[in-house]
Parts: structure tokens; sequence; C-alpha cells
């Protein structure tokens, strides 16, 4: 009666029992909570490329040919200034003698050749064509300045005395810019006519 019938096989061990659930592994945090890599809320400052600003505008190119000079202005500030710079020196060197009183139609020469060189090839008909104009309006400013205006005789004489001596001066001048305005003419438009550079610088 103490030999019991064992269903289990003889020669094995007790059945293992069944290993306990292994715990879930908490899920991979995401980059920036847990310090590993950059926040995407951080306030951190980053580096930035620096921003160009929209208001600065790159320097104009300068103009080319052989007797361009600068970047190429608009014909009124030339003539202008021109004007100015005519005045200027017959306020200071009209009435001067010998080697100064030289000095103003040839500096009046060089500022209209000025002009002409400084202005946009398109429109450069107009201060090749401005040297009387110029002239007389620089000795405009030289009378107001140096007070001739106290009466109309004095004033005329002041104006149109040094614009006589100053004639031959005047048709050398105008002469030399409308060369050199034509043949800046040409370079922008080259088997242009003289005629055509009169249309373009009425375009212009």
């Amino acid at each position: 009666m103490s030999d019991r019938w064992d269903p289990r096989p003889r020669g094995r061990g007790p059945s293992r029992s069944a290993a306990p659930p292994r715990p879930a592994s908490p899920p991979p945090s995401a980059p920036g909570r847990s310090g590993r890599g950059p926040s995407r809320w951080s306030t951190g400052s980053r580096s930035s490329a620096p921003r160009v600003s929209s208001s600065a505008r790159p320097p104009r190119p300068r103009q080319s040919g052989t007797f361009a000079i600068g970047p190429g202005y608009p014909w009124p500030v030339v003539a202008v200034a021109a004007v100015v710079v005519t005045g200027l020196l017959a306020w200071l060197l009209l009435h001067r003698a010998g080697l100064l009183g030289l000095m103003f139609p040839v500096g009046y020469l060089v500022v209209c050749m000025l002009g002409v060189a400084m202005v946009r090839a398109e429109a450069v008909v107009v201060p090749a064509l401005a040297p009387p104009v110029i002239a007389f309006l620089g000795l405009v400013i030289a009378a107001i300045i140096a007070g001739d205006t106290a009466s109309s005789t004095l004033f005329l004489l002041g104006v149109f005395a040094p614009l006589a001596e100053l004639f031959w001066w005047q048709l050398v001048a105008t002469v030399a810019c409308l060369v050199v305005g034509f043949l800046r003419f040409r370079q922008v438009r080259p088997g242009a006519s003289p005629l055509g550079a009169l249309r373009g610088a009425g375009a212009a």
C-alpha cells in the first residue's frame, strides 16, 4: 500500500516552474527631456547667421569707358555742382592779376570736362552743351557773393564784362565737351550719329 503509482516519469526532477514575467522597460525618453539631446522647447541662445539688412544697397559699379569717371551721376546733379564750383572760382580768382587770374578760366574748363566725364553716358549731351550756361550762372553767383547787386548797372557789368572776356574759353570748353561727350556716347552705343546722341539725351 506504501508504493503508489507516480504519474511523473522516473529519473526527472520536479518540473520547472514558469519564470516570472520581466518588468516592462520604461519607454525611451525623448531627446531633450533627459538631458541627452537638445530640447525642442529649450530657450537657450542659438548662434544664427547675421542677417543682411534689406535697406543696404550694394555700391553702384563704376562706369566703363575711357572718359568715364565715377558711377555715373544724373545730369541735373552734375550741372548744379558745376555751376556752384564755377561761381566760387569766379568769386575767388576772377579779378586776380597774373597767374591767379589765369586759374579761373582753366578751372572753368576743367570743371566742364569733369561734368561730361561724371555724368551718365545716356545723358552726356546735356552737360556737353552746358559750358556757356555754366559760365553765365557761375558769374551771377560770383556777383551776388561779391555784393554787386546794389544797382542793376553794377550787376550787369559784373556779369557780362567777364562773360565777354571768357568767350574764347567758353568756345574751347564747348567744343572739347562735345567731342568727349560724343566719344562717350559712341562707347555705349556703337555706330550712333550725333543726331542719335541728341535723341538719346532727350530720352534719358
